[in-house]
């Protein structure tokens, strides 16, 4: 987790009256706002100035990307994915991108080899016949080679984030299924990300970032219209919409929480979703450090004593 390798910020803070004053949070200084901003920043607190990150050293990354033409494969690649690759190596990374008409699978294994990256994911490369690429390089090289350029991004987005710990049993997998195949726009996709590992281990002082158990975190997202085209958006914009709604509803019995840098726009109970037994502290460190609640938005932590 990005927010476990937070070990300093600089913060300007609102102060009496109209002033502002700025504060230094690290594990001897206001400990509690860094353990704050670990994992519930997003501007509830002040304007963060300066990031101190403690950083590992990484020589070489393999990265392999496997295709499997349409859904067909789909319940047994989901399965196998969800029950090996959490726990396969501390190592490795894993993405699932179900698309309408294919499943992608994105691995990074840490200082490994192609041969280790490919027994690591043998259970789940074994199915069907997919097509499997292996890359060996810098990982600034590689993550760059991830991006797409912002002009070939569709003109609108729309995600809904969701946790999950414990595996998603057939008929979860195949509401995934249905609802891909029924997708709104060739760019809308259901999208997962294997948690396990080091992200169950919490950094010195502590973080907000509450779902350390879970499984996996997904997304299902839709994204329409063409940048180049004013307006191009507007006509697809109720589907899509209604499309992600009915998806995240039919995946609630096998989801829990959210993700504070996704969030869910309009949802019931988005303290406990975000951040669950966390929220209490929060409060009190909100009054602590933006007493007069200057820092809010519609889904902000507020003060205690409000």
């Amino acid at each position: 987790m990005a927010c476990d390798s937070l070990i300093g910020a600089e913060v300007v803070v609102a102060s009496d009256g109209d002033c502002a004053k700025v504060v230094k949070a690290d594990l001897k200084n206001n400990s509690d706002l860094l353990w704050a901003l670990r994992g519930a920043g997003n501007g509830n607190f002040g304007i963060v100035t300066s990031l101190t990150y403690k950083v590992a050293p990484l020589k070489s990354v393999t990265y392999v990307q496997a295709a499997w033409d349409g859904l067909g494969d789909l319940q047994r690649v989901f399965d196998t994915w969800q029950h090996t690759a959490p726990v396969a190596d501390n190592r490795l990374g894993t993405q699932l991108e179900i698309h309408r008409n294919k499943i992608l699978l994105f691995a990074v294994l840490a200082e490994g080899t192609p041969a280790e990256a490919k027994r690591l994911l043998a259970p789940i490369l074994s199915i069907g016949r997919p097509e499997v690429s292996v890359q060996v390089g810098n990982w600034g090289d590689v993550y760059a080679g991830f991006q797409i350029p912002t002009a070939n991004e569709p003109a609108n987005w729309k995600f809904f984030s969701q946790f999950t710990n414990k595996p998603f049993p057939k008929k979860a997998i195949g509401v995934i299924a249905s609802f891909m195949r029924d997708a709104p726009t060739d760019d809308s996709n259901f999208f997962t990300q294997a948690f396990g590992g080091a992200v169950r281990k919490s950094p010195s002082g502590g973080t907000a970032f509450p779902h350390r158990d879970a499984l996996f975190y997904s997304e299902p997202g839709a994204g329409w219209g063409d940048r180049s085209v004013p307006g191009s958006g507007d006509e697809p914009t109720p589907r899509a919409q209604a499309w992600i709604a009915e998806f995240s509803q039919a995946l609630r019995p096998y989801v829990h929480g959210a993700y504070v840098n996704v969030p869910n726009v309009g949802m019931q109970d988005w303290e406990t979703a975000y951040w669950d037994g966390n929220f209490d502290r929060l409060r009190k460190i909100k009054a602590k450090y933006d007493p007069r609640n200057v820092f809010q938005y519609e889904q902000s932590v507020p003060p205690a004593f409000c």
